[in-house]
């Protein structure tokens, strides 16, 4: 597919629940070609009906009372949905949240989103895959120390992994993150039921079930039946089976 343009893209909402909130901030940047000059941005405000959470106003600081005079977004899904298709759409985290929480508002107001028909670019990945989470970076930004290699002759490695964890216990008792939450913590999740997960490679596997690491496209080839059933049974979540759907 020859996609037409490049769009980043930032959502403000009434909470971080992919599937119950709601979008109240829409904003694009669009760029025709990979020169990226000329950026034109586009920001939409919309009304959500509902309460947004005290803890998402902290962070983004727009109130209920900002929005009465805004539409909601179901009056103008049809428009953008046209509008994201055949663009390469930007963002950091994007897989885990913006992408979601967009296909809950379509499937809300009765519009079809192609997944298939954008390519995402989640510059989370990008970062990770440029910036590996080996030990010499792990220690340049947690104990500021710069080395290439280790003497393995040594305790050297040994000592700077015990200085490195002793500074992580000290940045996280700052931050008030336990240790129980990172050992319970899933990872690369991108639903909230936890059925799928996704990979290195940008493929999306089931997280859980009989299927278990196989890619969905597998699953759907090989055993339609379960697919048929996951997409029929009224328990399943609306997200889970329009990641189903789009994924080919």
């Amino acid at each position: 597919m020859e996609y037409q343009k490049y769009l980043i893209l930032d959502l403000e909402t009434t909470g971080l629940d992919p599937i119950n909130d709601n979008i109240i901030k829409l904003t694009t940047t669009s760029f025709k070609d990979e020169t990226f000059s000329e950026p034109e941005i586009k920001s939409s405000y919309f009304n959500p009906k509902t309460k947004i959470s005290d803890e998402s106003t902290l962070v983004h600081g727009i109130s209920n009372s900002e929005l009465e005079g805004y539409k909601e977004f179901k009056f103008f899904a049809k428009s953008i949905s046209k509008y994201l298709e055949n663009s390469h759409i930007i963002g950091f985290g994007i897989y885990s949240f913006h992408i979601p929480i967009l296909m809950s508002e379509f499937l809300r107001a009765g519009i079809k989103f192609d997944i298939s028909k954008i390519n995402i670019i989640d510059l989370k990945i990008l970062y990770e895959r440029l910036r590996p989470r080996n030990l010499q970076n792990a220690l340049k930004d947690f104990c500021s120390i710069d080395i290439d290699s280790f003497d393995r002759k040594t305790d050297e490695k040994s000592e700077a992994i015990l200085e490195l964890f002793l500074s992580q216990q000290s940045d996280m008792s700052e931050k008030d993150v336990t240790m129980e939450s990172i050992l319970n913590s899933s990872k690369n999740i991108i639903d909230n039921d936890g059925f799928f997960s996704i990979s290195e490679s940008n493929e999306i596997f089931f997280a859980k079930g009989k299927y278990q690491n196989q890619s969905i496209r597998k699953v759907k080839k090989e055993f339609p039946d379960y697919i048929n059933w996951l997409l029929e049974n009224e328990k399943i979540s609306p997200m889970v089976k329009m990641i189903i759907s789009y994924e080919n």
